[in-house]
């Protein structure tokens, strides 16, 4: 496994367009090639699952043999290696990328430049009913100070609305903020596997601390991720509503899960991404990187994940319907609930008809 860049557990940025990035350039002779054999034996190395990985290394050295990733730019390349990949195991996360070595190194060390503001609304709605809307989940200092005063203006709050509609995944920074203020007690969420070897070698993209803690299981370090209870404010025994949509992805899933699997939010809107497996950026060469899948996520008590399937509401409803259906139940009447909801527009689509994970 070659040194790998930072890692963290929320999705890679979309590459720059072609009209203003370097990848726009024409492959070098046996580039293309070297970058497939490369990431076959990093994905081999360090894939979440060894069976796929031997599939997906297979192939990419038959298609590099025959010539298939000869020509073109890197950007094409780039694609190529990622719809080859799919089409072997679809998988919500693995991807690869037409990045310059200098932007591998802080490539994820914060939002993409085009992101729309991590926090999209943070408010008391209606009375006793607190709402925040939400891009990702980077742990900025910026998003950090956000969640905790939202926190602590709706302390005495009787319902709060988590909109994850169109989340694209990160972190465990805001995960654990939020939860030490809506449990009561130290509660076992979810458990997150990975080779022992890779975390003997390169440690966790999640970091452990004293929310997650890893313990060997076999050949695994597996990791149990808790809510800590902080200080006692009405917040505990508040209402929780989650709205998602097929949008919700990876770090939004996780919290979906970790909600619902303990019961304390009811989920509302449409089946999420699917996209469970946590992992980082990888630098293949001086040109690609790719994000490596390189543990799993998934129910303490089933034992199962999210992979492909994403996550079942509680309520199944059109998510462009999921605001007014929660406030409703928080008591709101429904034509307040309607206009209410006209004023929070999402900064993304909040549903896709094509998705990638499934």
């Amino acid at each position: 496994m070659s040194a790998p860049f930072p890692m963290q557990a929320a999705a890679p940025a979309p590459p720059a367009s072609a009209a203003e990035s370097p990848s726009a350039a024409a492959l070098e002779n046996g580039e293309g090639r070297d970058v497939a054999l490369k990431l076959a034996g990093q994905l081999v190395s360090a894939f979440v699952f060894r069976d796929q990985a031997q599939a997906y290394a297979a192939m990419l050295r038959k298609n590099a043999a025959a010539g298939r990733y000869d020509s073109g730019t890197r950007e094409a390349l780039a694609k190529l290696l990622t719809d080859d990949l799919q089409a072997v195991h679809k998988d919500g996360h693995l991807r690869v990328a037409a990045v310059e070595k200098q932007e591998q190194s802080g490539a994820h060390s914060g939002p993409p430049s085009d992101f729309p503001p991590l926090i999209q609304a943070a408010k008391t709605i209606a009375p006793c009913i607190g709402y925040i809307r939400f891009t990702a989940f980077f742990g900025t200092d910026e998003e950090m100070a956000g969640v905790r005063k939202w926190l602590v203006d709706n302390r005495d709050a009787r319902t709060l609305i988590f909109d994850l509609r169109n989340h694209h995944g990160g972190g465990l920074d805001e995960q654990d903020a939020i939860f030490s203020y809506i449990f009561a007690e130290k509660t076992p969420l979810v458990k997150m596997a990975m080779a022992k070897n890779i975390y003997e070698e390169h440690g966790s993209p999640v970091k452990p601390g004293p929310t997650l803690a890893f313990a060997p299981e076999g050949e695994n370090m597996v990791g149990t991720h808790s809510a800590v209870p902080g200080e006692d404010t009405a917040l505990r025994r508040a209402k929780v509503y989650l709205l998602v949509s097929n949008k919700t992805a990876s770090a939004a899933e996780h919290f979906a899960l970790a909600l619902k699997s303990t019961g304390r939010a009811t989920l509302i809107g449409e089946a999420t991404a699917g996209a469970n497996h946590f992992g980082g950026g990888q630098e293949i060469t001086d040109h690609f990187g790719v994000w490596m899948p390189i543990g799993r996520t998934y129910d303490i008590k089933t034992g199962k994940d999210w992979e492909g399937a994403g996550i079942a509401p509680d309520i199944d409803a059109d998510p462009k319907r999921a605001l007014v259906l929660a406030l409703e139940r928080a008591g709101v009447s429904h034509d307040e609930a309607v206009k209410l909801d006209a004023a929070e527009v999402p900064a993304e689509p909040i549903h896709s008809d094509k998705l990638r994970a499934r």
